[in-house]
């Protein structure tokens, strides 16, 4: 079968040939329909998680496509079952980015379950982690008319699905985004956006919002700049990082509540944000569709930013 893997922790992604793999007991065989992008790609690819893993080493997070074959003792899937999630599992390694992955009925670090009827393959496979994120964070704030929240990041994978939550329940979204994207986060629900490219964001928001937003939830990785930005929430406020930036220092704060976000039961939030897609409550923005062979040059463009949404691999 065609994957993207790396032979080892720190390498290049490329496109190889392996055998198909046979699952074990508890795990099912899926032959992949899509894929798509998340950092956490090549934070698996760089060793950056303390789990073991598999070599060759596949890549991929987030999928869908058909069961073809169940291991002894599997529950809860059978052969012809159109499933999608995040395939997060130990070892990692036997990921998405391939023509068929092994995950277990019950990942112990992702979620796997049926697509509902009316999700199409793309969406099926672009929402997972992105949106799962994203409805953690949300529903974990006391978010509502009246309330303030600053994203950086907004128009990324997690960004995009944010913004449209937290609107959603009446907050005021203020997104950064560059001035080519304020028209299209706008229309996702963003009350004011700030091109980060051309002005000071903290500056920016110290004028309209004099005494602090209530919540400053960052989806970058730029340690510095969230120090900077926590400076922007009022007493009593939030400042969340979904991408454990937020450092011990900042963590001790006695003026705001700071967060290094981690998902918790994620079945319920692939669940619930499925059923968001479903019932049109959320669009799921795909930024580009691209072939297996891609991923290896995408995922290098993926890691430097600036991404509309998401990528989305079709296999």
């Amino acid at each position: 079968m065609r994957a993207i893997a790396v032979s080892e922790i720190g390498g290049k992604p490329a496109l190889v040939d392996l055998p198909v793999p046979s699952p074990g007991p508890g795990e099912i065989l899926v032959r992949m329909t899509a894929a798509s992008l998340n950092p956490v790609d090549m934070s698996v690819a760089d060793g950056l998680l303390s789990l073991p893993t598999t070599r060759p080493l596949v890549l991929g997070t987030d999928g869908v496509g058909t069961v073809v074959e169940v291991g002894a003792s599997a529950t809860g899937f059978a052969p012809g079952d159109v499933v999608h999630g995040q395939f997060f599992d130990a070892p990692l390694g036997r990921g998405t980015f391939a023509d068929y992955a092994v995950i277990a009925g019950s990942p112990s670090h992702g979620a796997l379950r049926r697509v509902p009827d009316g999700l199409s393959a793309e969406v099926a496979a672009a929402l997972p982690t992105a949106g799962m994120t994203a409805l953690g964070v949300v529903e974990s704030l006391d978010l509502g008319p009246g309330r303030s929240i600053l994203i950086v990041g907004a128009t990324g994978g997690v960004g995009v699905f944010a913004v449209q939550l937290a609107a959603a329940r009446g907050a005021e979204v203020i997104a950064t985004a560059r001035a080519d994207a304020d028209a299209w986060i706008r229309g996702l629900g963003a009350s004011q956006t700030i091109d980060y490219a051309t002005h000071d964001v903290a500056e920016l928001v110290r004028k309209t919002h004099p005494d602090g937003v209530d919540v400053f939830l960052d989806l970058t990785r730029d340690r510095d700049r969230f120090g900077t930005y926590t400076a922007v929430v009022r007493d009593g406020g939030f400042a969340i990082s979904a991408t454990n930036t937020a450092s011990p220092e900042l963590l001790a704060s006695e003026r705001i509540t700071v967060i290094n976000y981690m998902m918790q039961d994620k079945p319920g939030l692939l669940a619930r944000i499925a059923d968001e897609a479903v019932a049109g409550r959320i669009s799921v923005p795909v930024e580009q569709t691209i072939a297996l062979d891609q991923v290896p040059e995408s995922l290098a463009r993926y890691a430097v930013g600036g991404a509309r949404g998401k990528t989305v691999v079709l296999i």
